[in-house]
């Protein structure tokens, strides 16, 4: 009977993808950046980058608090390609949207303040993908911190917008 538990154990440490058992995340799929409309009406649709991606997936810790000594968000990205509709091989750049910070003891900081702002981070990607591209504040997050707002955006080559936390329905 253990010898069953322990087969049963192994298979499961094979299907359950890793992030979940890696201490558990949320799942969230960045959605392509869309041009704003400065029109009085609609505007045609236009994507902000030339670049395109089958899928980026930010994933968040589930509990309620941030982990300590573990990423504060993961990124995995499928099938970039660049506007030839190549794999890309090269980077895209990371840009963590810090929002309305708040420390206990502190007090609220400026919004956009220079001391709550993140400096932005490359990606590799290697044929088109990052699998479980990790991000950690380069400073400890202090306890009695809280961010209102915020948010991520993934930057191609150039600078531009290529996707952005929002949703999406089927096409």
């Amino acid at each position: 009977m253990r010898h069953a538990f322990t087969i049963l154990g192994l298979l499961g440490s094979f299907l359950i993808p890793s992030p979940v058992t890696a201490g558990g995340y949320n799942r969230i799929y960045l959605v392509p950046a869309i041009k704003e409309c400065h029109a009085a009406s609609s505007c045609p649709r236009e994507f902000e980058s030339a670049y395109t991606f089958d899928s980026i997936i930010l994933m968040t810790p589930a509990g309620r608090y941030l982990p300590k000594g573990k990423p504060s968000l993961i990124l995995d990205i499928r099938g970039v390609r660049d506007p030839s509709r190549a794999l890309l091989n090269g980077s895209l750049t990371l840009h963590v949207i810090s929002g309305r910070v708040s420390l206990a003891g502190f007090g609220t900081f400026p919004d956009k303040s220079s001391l709550t702002q993140v400096a932005p981070v490359p990606i590799l990607l290697r044929n088109g993908r990052a699998k479980n591209f990790p991000y950690r504040p380069a400073v400890e997050v202090p306890n009695g911190l809280i961010t209102n707002g915020g948010g991520v955006e993934v930057l191609d080559p150039d600078g531009n917008r290529l996707a952005v936390t929002g949703s999406q329905s089927r096409p």
